[in-house]
């Protein structure tokens, strides 16, 4: 207990353990959440996480949160929600907290989740409840589930059901995809992005992304853009209000 409320799509900002070697806290998403509880889903990526990955019951972290905007509640919407690696932690919260809320086919879920990796290894290294029939699952090499990745997936599930809305969250190239995805299918598009993060609280404007100053239209060629804050404006974001073609590779 003790807790803001938590939304889906909000994120905890937590300082690594050894702060004389780790400035800059790290920003996890929310995978789920109870009256006791955060649950954060984490991936080992460098010296920083495998100290949180190391920690034990009872050890203690310094941490902000939860922050940051959320995804909509959009109820009796059928919801595609598309997503890859540590991505899965907002959309499968979103799946719970909203549970029942929307309708797909005269069913009682809050969206159809499609999660995608590389290999087989890749999908099972998270919980997933694999007996839900609105969890579908792609690897890259087709060793599981449908082959290709998470947009593929979406783009041939739309074909054959078309879908309301679409979140995303994951790797650049995913949501840049689902985005052109969502475009030319004319469906509402929500987005959480994964940036760097240094305050957490939109004051040091070091997660900026380019947004466009109008959300239909596109800049003026040589116009400088504009730019939100992940950590505050989002993570989630209408997907037209970002400037694709500006966004910085990862």
């Amino acid at each position: 207990g003790g807790f803001p409320d938590p939304r889906p799509g909000s994120f905890i900002h937590m300082g690594v353990p050894a702060k004389e070697r780790f400035f800059l806290r790290r920003p996890f998403s929310i995978f789920d959440c109870d009256d006791e509880k955060i649950t954060l889903l984490l991936a080992e990526k460098g010296e920083g996480t495998k100290i949180f990955r190391c920690l034990g019951r009872g050890d203690r972290v310094d941490f902000i949160g939860p922050v940051g905007t959320g995804f909509p509640e959009l109820p009796g919407k059928r919801i595609l929600a598309v997503t890859g690696g540590v991505g899965l932690a907002p959309l499968y919260f979103y799946r719970k907290f909203f549970q029942g809320t929307s309708v797909w086919n005269g069913g009682s879920t809050a969206n159809r989740l499609l999660y995608g990796g590389r290999t087989e290894d890749d999908l099972f290294r998270t919980k997933i409840d694999l007996e839900d029939r609105d969890v579908l699952l792609a690897t890259e090499d087709g060793s599981y589930g449908f082959k290709g990745n998470a947009a593929e997936l979406a783009r041939a599930e739309i074909e054959r059901e078309p879908a309301e809305v679409l979140f995303s969250c994951g790797p650049t190239p995913m949501l840049k995809a689902v985005a052109e995805i969502a475009a030319a299918s004319g469906i509402p598009h929500w987005v959480s992005l994964e940036n760097r993060m240094g305050c957490g609280v939109g004051a040091c404007r070091g997660c900026v992304v380019p947004v466009r100053p109008d959300n239909n239209v596109a800049p003026e060629p040589g116009a400088s853009p504009a730019y939100k804050t992940v950590c505050r404006e989002g993570p989630v974001f209408p997907a037209e209000e970002i400037d694709w073609a500006q966004l910085p590779k990862p």
